[in-house]
């Protein structure tokens, strides 16, 4: 009761706000993407993801982009402040890349993107589809390094930066990059929120 008291008299619940300011992050992550739809891209945005057992689970991804160099899973993130990767080890000791956000750590953001890149991969693994898939993390609001930046192999952009990533030339032709979109949006329905 006390608890449902303190909440009434103050501002709506921080895990509101973050999950708002999350969405705001997708959303202009996902203008972003329809900028380049048709022309450079085949865009799946906020797709479910699926259980082991096949059935819809409530975690979803982002965005799913099938460009001519491949299939993106971009994870969208609103993080205030500065961006670094600290890097340790090397010679003698195991090589260790760890990603700051405004002093904190928050490695645990490939983990989830991970995840997101090997459900995808499965997904067109099943139906023999020999092409690349990749994960990258967009950040909307938090402040990235000039040169950019990657940690284990995955590209830490903006939303500028990820339209340069999805413009690079590849392989897969427009028709191709149609039929691949078409299937990711049946494995992948849009998420029910």
């Amino acid at each position: 009761m006390l608890g449902g008291l303190i909440l009434a008299l103050t501002d709506e619940p921080t895990s509101t706000r973050v999950w708002a300011q999350g969405a705001r992050g997708e959303r202009a992550v996902g203008a972003k993407l329809e900028e380049l739809a048709g022309t450079h891209v085949e865009v799946l945005n906020d797709r479910a993801r699926r259980r082991p057992d096949g059935r819809l689970s409530r975690a979803n991804i982002d965005h799913i982009a099938v460009a001519a160099n491949g299939v993106w899973v971009i994870d969208a993130k609103t993080h205030r402040g500065e961006l670094e990767v600290r890097r340790s080890g090397g010679l003698l000791s195991p090589r260790r890349e760890r990603l700051y956000i405004r002093g904190r750590d928050q490695t645990k953001l490939l983990d989830g993107l991970n995840g997101q890149v090997a459900d995808v991969t499965a997904a067109l693994a099943a139906v023999n589809a020999p092409v690349p898939v990749r994960g990258v993390l967009c950040f909307v609001g938090t402040e990235l390094p000039w040169f950019g930046e990657s940690i284990r192999g995955v590209p830490l952009v903006g939303r500028r930066g990820l339209a340069k990533l999805l413009k690079r030339d590849g392989d897969l032709r427009p028709d191709d990059r149609v039929a691949l979109a078409d299937y990711l949006a049946l494995r992948f329905p849009t998420a029910v929120k």
